[in-house]
């Protein structure tokens, strides 16, 4: 499964759909206005590493030479 976001080619509206397999790709159509000639997006996702999350948790947020955990 994946979240996918879409652009309706007729009003514009940017919107995103859990779709589960490709059957689910084809029938995607624009909640507002319907239509069917929509295209999918690009979109920007959040992503934290583990390297991040030490830093984070560190008492000095990382800016020293101490070893958090």
């Amino acid at each position: 499964m994946a979240l996918r976001e879409y652009h309706c080619a007729k009003c514009g509206a940017t919107f995103e759909r859990l779709i589960r397999d490709e059957r689910d790709e084809r029938r995607v159509t624009c909640p507002t206005c319907g239509e069917r000639r929509v295209r999918r997006r690009l979109s920007r996702f959040s992503s934290r590493s583990a390297e991040s999350s030490a830093k984070a948790s560190c008492a000095c947020g990382g800016n020293c030479a101490c070893k958090a955990g």
